[in-house]
Protein backbone atom coordinates (compact mmCIF):
# COMPACT_ATOMS: atom_id res chain seq x y z
CA UNK A 1 0.00 0.00 0.00
CA UNK A 2 1.28 3.44 -0.90
CA UNK A 3 3.00 5.24 1.96
CA UNK A 4 1.10 8.21 3.34
CA UNK A 5 2.89 11.55 2.91
CA UNK A 6 4.17 13.27 6.04
CA UNK A 7 1.73 16.19 5.82
CA UNK A 8 -1.18 13.72 5.72
CA UNK A 9 0.14 11.80 8.71
CA UNK A 10 0.66 15.01 10.65
CA UNK A 11 -3.02 15.87 10.16
CA UNK A 12 -4.25 12.30 10.58
CA UNK A 13 -2.69 11.40 13.94
CA UNK A 14 -4.44 14.07 16.07
CA UNK A 15 -7.75 13.35 14.33
CA UNK A 16 -7.42 9.65 15.14
CA UNK A 17 -6.69 10.50 18.78
CA UNK A 18 -9.73 12.77 18.97
CA UNK A 19 -11.85 10.10 17.29
CA UNK A 20 -10.91 7.44 19.83
CA UNK A 21 -11.62 9.88 22.67
CA UNK A 22 -15.04 10.70 21.22
CA UNK A 23 -15.87 7.00 20.84
CA UNK A 24 -14.73 6.27 24.40
CA UNK A 25 -16.99 9.06 25.69
CA UNK A 26 -19.97 7.85 23.64
CA UNK A 27 -20.06 11.08 21.61
CA UNK A 28 -21.42 9.57 18.41
CA UNK A 29 -22.07 12.76 16.47
CA UNK A 30 -18.57 14.02 17.15
CA UNK A 31 -17.10 10.66 16.12
CA UNK A 32 -18.98 10.79 12.82
CA UNK A 33 -17.84 14.36 12.15
CA UNK A 34 -14.21 13.43 12.83
CA UNK A 35 -14.47 10.43 10.52
CA UNK A 36 -15.74 12.65 7.72
CA UNK A 37 -12.76 14.92 8.33
CA UNK A 38 -10.39 11.94 8.26
CA UNK A 39 -11.94 10.71 5.00
CA UNK A 40 -11.14 14.07 3.37
CA UNK A 41 -7.43 13.26 3.81
CA UNK A 42 -7.63 10.14 1.63
CA UNK A 43 -7.96 9.64 -2.11
CA UNK A 44 -7.92 5.88 -1.58
CA UNK A 45 -11.26 4.90 -0.02
CA UNK A 46 -9.86 1.42 0.72
CA UNK A 47 -6.92 2.58 2.83
CA UNK A 48 -6.80 0.60 6.07
CA UNK A 49 -6.34 3.72 8.25
CA UNK A 50 -9.54 5.21 6.82
CA UNK A 51 -11.46 1.93 7.16
CA UNK A 52 -10.26 1.57 10.74
CA UNK A 53 -11.47 5.09 11.57
CA UNK A 54 -14.86 4.25 10.08
CA UNK A 55 -15.02 1.07 12.14
CA UNK A 56 -14.49 3.08 15.34
CA UNK A 57 -17.25 5.51 14.39
CA UNK A 58 -19.73 2.85 13.31
CA UNK A 59 -19.11 0.80 16.46
CA UNK A 60 -19.95 3.94 18.45
CA UNK A 61 -23.16 4.23 16.41
CA UNK A 62 -23.92 0.59 17.21
CA UNK A 63 -23.47 1.26 20.94
CA UNK A 64 -25.94 4.13 20.57
CA UNK A 65 -28.34 1.63 18.91
CA UNK A 66 -28.30 3.54 15.61
CA UNK A 67 -28.75 0.19 13.91
CA UNK A 68 -29.59 1.10 10.32
CA UNK A 69 -26.71 3.56 10.15
CA UNK A 70 -24.31 1.02 11.68
CA UNK A 71 -25.46 -1.76 9.33
CA UNK A 72 -24.88 0.35 6.23
CA UNK A 73 -21.46 1.34 7.55
CA UNK A 74 -20.25 -2.17 8.34
CA UNK A 75 -21.57 -3.50 5.03
CA UNK A 76 -19.63 -0.76 3.23
CA UNK A 77 -16.43 -1.58 5.11
CA UNK A 78 -16.81 -5.27 4.28
CA UNK A 79 -17.10 -4.40 0.58
CA UNK A 80 -14.06 -2.13 0.64
CA UNK A 81 -11.75 -4.23 2.83
CA UNK A 82 -9.78 -7.23 1.65
CA UNK A 83 -10.81 -10.68 2.82
CA UNK A 84 -8.20 -12.08 5.15
CA UNK A 85 -7.64 -8.78 6.96
CA UNK A 86 -8.44 -7.97 10.58
CA UNK A 87 -10.59 -5.05 9.45
CA UNK A 88 -12.75 -7.35 7.33
CA UNK A 89 -13.21 -9.78 10.24
CA UNK A 90 -13.98 -6.97 12.69
CA UNK A 91 -16.55 -5.41 10.35
CA UNK A 92 -18.15 -8.84 9.81
CA UNK A 93 -18.33 -9.43 13.58
CA UNK A 94 -19.91 -6.05 14.28
CA UNK A 95 -22.41 -6.53 11.46
CA UNK A 96 -23.37 -9.84 13.12
CA UNK A 97 -24.01 -7.92 16.37
CA UNK A 98 -26.33 -5.57 14.44
CA UNK A 99 -28.25 -8.54 13.05
CA UNK A 100 -28.62 -10.05 16.53
CA UNK A 101 -30.12 -6.79 17.78
CA UNK A 102 -32.47 -6.75 14.80
CA UNK A 103 -33.39 -10.37 15.66
CA UNK A 104 -32.07 -11.55 12.29
CA UNK A 105 -30.56 -14.63 13.90
CA UNK A 106 -29.85 -16.57 10.70
CA UNK A 107 -27.81 -13.74 9.19
CA UNK A 108 -25.94 -13.25 12.49
CA UNK A 109 -25.08 -16.94 12.78
CA UNK A 110 -23.85 -17.04 9.21
CA UNK A 111 -21.51 -14.10 9.76
CA UNK A 112 -20.14 -15.37 13.06
CA UNK A 113 -19.48 -18.75 11.47
CA UNK A 114 -17.66 -16.97 8.63
CA UNK A 115 -15.51 -15.01 11.09
CA UNK A 116 -14.57 -18.06 13.11
CA UNK A 117 -13.82 -20.13 10.03
CA UNK A 118 -11.41 -17.41 8.93
CA UNK A 119 -10.01 -16.34 12.30
CA UNK A 120 -6.65 -17.94 11.48
CA UNK A 121 -6.14 -15.05 9.03
CA UNK A 122 -4.92 -13.32 12.22
CA UNK A 123 -1.52 -14.94 12.31
CA UNK A 124 -0.27 -13.65 15.67
CA UNK A 125 -1.37 -16.08 18.41
CA UNK A 126 -1.75 -13.43 21.11
CA UNK A 127 -3.80 -11.09 18.93
CA UNK A 128 -5.92 -13.92 17.54
CA UNK A 129 -6.70 -15.24 21.03
CA UNK A 130 -7.52 -11.74 22.27
CA UNK A 131 -9.86 -11.19 19.31
CA UNK A 132 -11.54 -14.58 19.80
CA UNK A 133 -12.10 -13.93 23.50
CA UNK A 134 -13.64 -10.51 22.87
CA UNK A 135 -15.73 -11.88 20.02
CA UNK A 136 -17.17 -14.76 22.03
CA UNK A 137 -17.85 -12.54 25.06
CA UNK A 138 -19.57 -9.93 22.92
CA UNK A 139 -21.66 -12.42 20.95
CA UNK A 140 -22.83 -14.19 24.10
CA UNK A 141 -23.74 -10.86 25.69
CA UNK A 142 -25.60 -9.81 22.55
CA UNK A 143 -27.51 -13.11 22.44
CA UNK A 144 -28.86 -12.26 25.89
CA UNK A 145 -29.61 -8.66 24.90
CA UNK A 146 -31.44 -9.81 21.75
CA UNK A 147 -33.85 -11.80 23.89
CA UNK A 148 -34.20 -9.08 26.53
CA UNK A 149 -35.36 -6.54 23.94
CA UNK A 150 -39.13 -6.57 23.70
CA UNK A 151 -39.69 -8.43 26.99
CA UNK A 152 -41.75 -7.43 30.01
CA UNK A 153 -43.39 -4.07 30.72
CA UNK A 154 -41.27 -1.34 29.12
CA UNK A 155 -42.96 1.27 31.34
CA UNK A 156 -40.87 0.42 34.39
CA UNK A 157 -41.75 2.24 37.62
CA UNK A 158 -38.71 4.00 39.14
CA UNK A 159 -40.22 3.82 42.64
CA UNK A 160 -40.62 0.04 42.43
CA UNK A 161 -37.12 -0.34 40.97
CA UNK A 162 -35.64 1.77 43.77
CA UNK A 163 -37.48 -0.06 46.55
CA UNK A 164 -36.45 -3.45 45.17
CA UNK A 165 -32.83 -2.35 44.73
CA UNK A 166 -32.68 -1.23 48.38
CA UNK A 167 -33.94 -4.66 49.49
CA UNK A 168 -31.34 -6.34 47.27
CA UNK A 169 -28.56 -4.28 48.87
CA UNK A 170 -29.78 -5.11 52.37
CA UNK A 171 -30.19 -8.84 51.86
CA UNK A 172 -27.73 -9.97 49.16
CA UNK A 173 -24.08 -10.05 48.16
CA UNK A 174 -23.02 -8.90 44.68
CA UNK A 175 -22.87 -12.52 43.50
CA UNK A 176 -26.36 -13.18 44.89
CA UNK A 177 -27.67 -10.18 42.94
CA UNK A 178 -25.93 -11.38 39.76
CA UNK A 179 -27.51 -14.82 40.17
CA UNK A 180 -30.95 -13.21 40.52
CA UNK A 181 -30.29 -11.20 37.36
CA UNK A 182 -29.17 -14.38 35.56
CA UNK A 183 -32.33 -16.20 36.62
CA UNK A 184 -34.41 -13.31 35.25
CA UNK A 185 -33.08 -13.69 31.70
CA UNK A 186 -35.69 -15.28 29.41
CA UNK A 187 -35.01 -18.95 28.63
CA UNK A 188 -34.88 -17.98 24.95
CA UNK A 189 -31.70 -16.01 25.70
CA UNK A 190 -29.96 -19.14 27.03
CA UNK A 191 -31.26 -21.13 24.06
CA UNK A 192 -29.88 -18.59 21.61
CA UNK A 193 -26.56 -18.49 23.45
CA UNK A 194 -26.32 -22.31 23.26
CA UNK A 195 -27.40 -22.33 19.62
CA UNK A 196 -24.73 -19.78 18.69
CA UNK A 197 -22.07 -21.83 20.46
CA UNK A 198 -23.14 -25.06 18.74
CA UNK A 199 -23.38 -23.49 15.29
CA UNK A 200 -20.23 -21.43 15.20
CA UNK A 201 -18.08 -21.11 18.31
CA UNK A 202 -17.39 -24.85 18.46
CA UNK A 203 -15.59 -24.43 15.12
CA UNK A 204 -12.65 -22.81 16.92
CA UNK A 205 -9.54 -25.00 17.05
CA UNK A 206 -9.52 -27.24 20.15
CA UNK A 207 -6.60 -25.40 21.83
CA UNK A 208 -8.42 -22.08 21.39
CA UNK A 209 -11.71 -23.49 22.72
CA UNK A 210 -9.92 -24.41 25.94
CA UNK A 211 -9.32 -20.70 26.54
CA UNK A 212 -13.10 -20.14 26.76
CA UNK A 213 -15.52 -21.09 29.58
CA UNK A 214 -17.04 -24.56 29.23
CA UNK A 215 -20.70 -24.56 28.03
CA UNK A 216 -21.97 -25.82 31.41
CA UNK A 217 -20.21 -22.91 33.13
CA UNK A 218 -21.45 -20.40 30.53
CA UNK A 219 -25.09 -21.23 31.34
CA UNK A 220 -24.92 -21.03 35.15
CA UNK A 221 -27.06 -18.22 36.66
CA UNK A 222 -23.99 -16.41 38.02
CA UNK A 223 -22.25 -16.47 34.62
CA UNK A 224 -25.42 -15.44 32.80
CA UNK A 225 -25.91 -12.68 35.38
CA UNK A 226 -22.40 -11.39 34.76
CA UNK A 227 -22.98 -11.37 30.99
CA UNK A 228 -26.31 -9.62 31.45
CA UNK A 229 -24.71 -7.06 33.75
CA UNK A 230 -21.97 -6.48 31.18
CA UNK A 231 -24.39 -5.78 28.34
CA UNK A 232 -26.65 -3.62 30.55
CA UNK A 233 -23.64 -1.59 31.63
CA UNK A 234 -22.81 -1.11 27.94
CA UNK A 235 -26.22 0.33 27.11
CA UNK A 236 -26.71 2.23 30.40
CA UNK A 237 -23.14 3.50 30.84
CA UNK A 238 -23.69 6.87 29.25
CA UNK A 239 -26.87 7.65 31.20
CA UNK A 240 -25.25 6.68 34.52
CA UNK A 241 -21.72 7.90 33.92
CA UNK A 242 -21.97 11.10 31.88
CA UNK A 243 -19.67 13.36 33.89
CA UNK A 244 -21.79 16.45 33.24
CA UNK A 245 -25.00 14.83 34.53
CA UNK A 246 -26.53 15.68 37.89
CA UNK A 247 -26.57 11.99 38.83
CA UNK A 248 -22.83 11.54 38.23
CA UNK A 249 -21.87 14.77 39.97
CA UNK A 250 -23.80 13.83 43.10
CA UNK A 251 -22.72 10.19 42.95
CA UNK A 252 -19.03 11.04 42.60
CA UNK A 253 -19.33 13.20 45.75
CA UNK A 254 -21.31 10.49 47.58
CA UNK A 255 -24.12 12.98 48.27
CA UNK A 256 -27.00 11.18 50.08
CA UNK A 257 -29.61 12.75 47.79
CA UNK A 258 -28.42 10.68 44.82
CA UNK A 259 -29.47 7.53 46.68
CA UNK A 260 -32.56 8.91 48.42
CA UNK A 261 -34.22 10.53 45.39
CA UNK A 262 -34.21 7.48 43.12
CA UNK A 263 -31.82 8.95 40.53
CA UNK A 264 -30.41 5.53 39.63
CA UNK A 265 -33.82 3.91 39.27
CA UNK A 266 -35.17 6.80 37.19
CA UNK A 267 -32.17 6.79 34.84
CA UNK A 268 -32.34 3.01 34.35
CA UNK A 269 -36.11 3.05 33.81
CA UNK A 270 -35.72 5.62 31.03
CA UNK A 271 -32.76 3.93 29.36
CA UNK A 272 -34.13 0.41 29.54
CA UNK A 273 -37.49 1.67 28.34
CA UNK A 274 -35.82 3.16 25.27
CA UNK A 275 -34.35 -0.28 24.56
CA UNK A 276 -37.74 -1.95 25.21
CA UNK A 277 -36.37 -4.00 28.13
CA UNK A 278 -39.04 -4.31 30.81
CA UNK A 279 -37.75 -6.76 33.44
CA UNK A 280 -37.83 -5.00 36.81
CA UNK A 281 -35.51 -7.46 38.59
CA UNK A 282 -32.74 -6.74 36.09
CA UNK A 283 -33.17 -2.97 36.44
CA UNK A 284 -33.18 -3.25 40.24
CA UNK A 285 -30.10 -5.48 40.18
CA UNK A 286 -28.12 -3.03 38.06
CA UNK A 287 -29.24 -0.16 40.29
CA UNK A 288 -28.25 -2.08 43.43
CA UNK A 289 -24.75 -2.87 42.19
CA UNK A 290 -24.28 0.73 41.03
CA UNK A 291 -25.40 2.12 44.41
CA UNK A 292 -23.04 -0.24 46.24
CA UNK A 293 -20.12 1.10 44.16
CA UNK A 294 -18.40 4.43 43.96
CA UNK A 295 -18.95 6.37 40.74
CA UNK A 296 -15.27 6.08 39.86
CA UNK A 297 -15.12 2.30 40.31
CA UNK A 298 -18.44 1.52 38.63
CA UNK A 299 -17.96 3.83 35.65
CA UNK A 300 -14.39 2.70 35.06
CA UNK A 301 -15.40 -0.97 35.23
CA UNK A 302 -18.60 -0.47 33.22
CA UNK A 303 -17.04 1.47 30.35
CA UNK A 304 -17.86 -0.39 27.13
CA UNK A 305 -15.01 -2.45 25.73
CA UNK A 306 -14.68 -2.17 21.97
CA UNK A 307 -14.64 -5.35 19.92
CA UNK A 308 -11.90 -3.80 17.82
CA UNK A 309 -8.42 -4.32 19.21
CA UNK A 310 -6.49 -1.08 19.19
CA UNK A 311 -2.98 -1.45 17.97
CA UNK A 312 0.06 0.78 17.75
CA UNK A 313 -0.11 1.98 14.19
CA UNK A 314 3.01 1.95 12.08
CA UNK A 315 2.99 5.21 10.20
CA UNK A 316 4.52 3.79 7.04
CA UNK A 317 1.07 2.89 5.85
Amino acid sequence: MKKLPKNTLDRLRPLETKLKSAVAAGKVEQAIELTVEIQSLFDDRKHHRLLKAKLWAFEAALDANMLEYAVSGFEGIRRLSNKGTRIHLEASSLLAVCFLRKKKTREAKRLIRYVIENVNDITTDRTRNQFQKRLVERIEEECILAELIGTGNVNLDPIEIHDQSVLLIQRNSDNDILKLIGNSVPASGITLLRDMRDYSIKLLPAPDQKLLPAPEVAEKPLTVGKKTMAILKRICWKSLCAEDSQLYKMWSKQMPEVFDKKYFATSLAVTMGSWRIGIQMIAAGVAAIAMKSSAEVFCSFAKPKQLMIDRTERDEG
